[in-house]
């Protein structure tokens, strides 16, 4: 039996449509944000922020310059001292060891041979902290692991693993598909990239490395990518009947509503217990066993 709420306890919310379900209605108090992610490691993407930072210092500079001028005609028409001219700062010098890896020009010749045997479907390629990634469209990552195995040059013989990541805040995509190579004969390591709009499914690397079945299937059920010509594309984690992915950025992980409920002013616990009923979570023991 439903116990009653206590006269003067918040309300307590209602229960969720059925098992691993959240009903965002079941804590109105709280607001989901979307979470901000860090932006893709790209070389493009640094050259690009390097250089509206370099503007954005010649326009502070320009501003500067100007101010001067304007409070130099004001000084000279109140017979006033002229002010002293700005003098531009100059970045100081950082004796720091401990150097950021910042994506850099590839130089690697594996690198410029993917580049050369596939052409404009390399969208990009560069070095960061001794790693070597080449970015792909998405519709030819297959041809792509193709050429990683089996030219000789580049004797990628392992997919040593694949994943994936959420950038809910990205433009023109949504996930980032990586494929970590490893050529074990050569002792090398490569990831390959791809990156993808929500609901676009990838071709399956199974037809060329087939331990990526049980990968891709966790990227399927942590994320929601499906990959074409996947020989079992079903969750590997969690229940058939589970509701949403887990490791998307939008996932919400506040619980089922009773994390809501301020229980530091319910110290006979009946609040909390109501909430764990509404929530049909009573099944968990919540005591400490003792023994008798």
């Amino acid at each position: 039996m439903t116990e009653p709420n206590l006269p003067g306890s918040p309300e307590v919310p209602e229960a969720p449509a059925g098992p691993y379900v959240y009903d965002y209605s079941a804590s109105p108090q709280r607001q989901i944000v979307m979470p901000k992610t860090v932006p893709l490691p790209s070389l493009k993407t640094y050259l690009a922020e390097q250089e509206a930072a370099a503007v954005a210092d010649e326009a502070k500079w320009q501003k500067m310059l100007a101010d001067f001028e304007i409070a130099k005609v004001k000084a000279e028409a109140e017979g006033k001292d002229a002010p002293k001219p700005p003098v531009r700062p100059v970045p100081r010098k950082d004796d720091n060891d401990m150097k950021t890896p910042w994506p850099q020009e590839a130089n690697d010749a594996d690198l410029h041979r993917l580049q050369e045997r596939l052409g404009d479907k390399v969208e990009e390629i560069f070095e960061q902290a001794g790693e070597l990634t080449c970015q792909v469209s998405k519709d030819a990552i297959l041809e792509a692991l193709q050429l990683c195995r089996d030219d000789a040059a580049l004797n990628y013989e392992m997919l040593a693993d694949e994943t994936a990541t959420h950038y809910p805040v990205a433009t023109n995509f949504t996930f980032s598909v990586v494929y970590h190579l490893t050529s074990i004969s050569r002792r090398k390591r490569l990831r390959l990239r791809i990156l993808i709009p929500e609901g676009f499914s990838p071709e399956s690397a199974c037809a060329v490395y087939p331990g990526a079945n049980w990968m891709e299937r966790e990227v399927y059920d942590m994320l929601g990518i499906r990959f074409v010509n996947h020989p079992d594309m079903t969750r590997i984690l969690c229940p058939e009947d589970w509701e949403g992915y887990p490791l998307r950025k939008d996932y919400p992980v506040v619980g089922w509503g009773q994390r809501d409920i301020a229980f530091r002013e319910d110290r006979g616990g009946m609040i909390e217990r109501i909430a764990l009923q509404k929530a049909g979570q009573l099944g968990i023991n919540h005591k400490q066993p003792k023994a008798e």
